[in-house]
């Protein structure tokens, strides 16, 4: 199967700091080279057979391409019951197309948790009584995101190229106080080494303005909901043994509030297990310089008196651990 050239590397954040810049641009300089000599297990399975010379193969290929989509989805599911209950969800899927000079590029995902506590007691006298259960259930993550991209490719040189772009997104974050962010982006990214079948390439570094409007359970009244900031993002490919290695920084900077930034950094490990199927693990780590409030109570230090609330800053890290079969199409 032949894939589009669509660059979906800004699936989940769309910006990185110079320090996520730099540790992607130092795993793409030394690993970028070998992509051209040696491509990942999932990609030799999905490279089609070459047709000789003059077949008309290729065109053929190329105009059935075009206009085709591909991607990639990720489930995980984990239960537990008993004496204490918990479920956790977590599906996200990202798809691109090819429409003539532009690439098209869709994803988005959810992740939800939650705990179930049983108290347990026994109501009547000790001789004979009986047992009542109640159950307690409590959100204990709600994450959601919707991306979409369009970008414009000019016909690669060597390998390396520009493209421009203007994306649109929305998420929710629960645990981190966020009840809708939404973001408009305009930039530019540079691509270096030859794409792979998946549209992906080696190295891609991106920079761009972004406006961005957020909701928050506790409003902050030293921040307004509207912010426009600077982006940047990278994206590093590279094979370790038999596994895809990718790492993707990405961050926004708040050109209003010099100490507001949010930064994304994610690495993963696919393990091929078939030509569309693989095992996923991935860690994200989630820092914000200016998270959202929260409100908590308020007890008087002798007494124990409840004397009201008080508002305080959430955590600014959050690490996000996560392990899924991932489809490939």
């Amino acid at each position: 199967m032949t894939g589009p050239r669509g660059e979906f590397w800004h699936r989940f954040r769309l910006a990185a700091t110079p320090c996520g810049v730099l540790l992607v641009l130092a795993a793409g300089a030394a690993r970028g080279a070998a992509f051209a000599e040696h491509p990942t297990a999932l990609d030799r399975a999905a490279v089609p057979r070459q047709d000789p010379p003059g077949s008309g193969s290729t065109a053929r290929d190329a105009a059935a391409g075009s206009g085709r989509w591909s991607g990639r989805a990720d489930f995980n599911l984990a239960l537990s019951s008993g004496n204490s209950g918990s479920r956790s969800l977590g599906v996200s899927a990202e798809a691109t197309r090819e429409i003539g000079w532009f690439d098209l590029g869709l994803n988005g995902g959810l992740l939800q948790a939650s705990t179930a506590r049983t108290t347990r007691q026994a109501i009547g006298t000790a001789d004979s009584f009986e047992i009542r259960d109640r159950t307690d259930r409590q959100d204990a993550a709600d994450r959601t995101h919707l991306r979409a991209r369009l970008s414009r490719s000019p016909p690669a040189s060597n390998g390396r190229q520009l493209s421009f772009y203007t994306a649109a997104g929305w998420d929710r974050d629960i645990p981190a106080g966020v009840r809708a962010r939404y973001e408009l982006s305009l930039g530019v990214a540079g691509i270096w080494g030859p794409k792979r079948p998946d549209g992906h390439a080696p190295l891609e570094v991106g920079a761009g303005l972004s406006y961005t409007h957020q909701r928050d359970d506790v409003e902050d009244p030293e921040v307004g909901r509207g912010s426009v900031g600077l982006r940047l993002d990278a994206r590093s490919e590279s094979t370790v043994g038999s596994a895809d290695l990718v790492v993707q920084s990405a961050s926004t900077w708040n050109l209003r509030r010099r100490d507001d930034l949010r930064l994304d950094v994610t690495g993963s490990l696919a393990f091929p297990l078939s030509a569309w199927l693989a095992f996923r693990t991935s860690a994200q780590t989630l820092l914000d310089t200016h998270p959202s409030l929260v409100r908590v109570p308020l007890v008087a230090a002798l007494s124990g008196e409840l004397r009201g609330t008080v508002t305080v800053p959430r955590r600014r890290l959050d690490l996000i651990l996560l392990a899924a079969f991932a489809v490939r199409w």
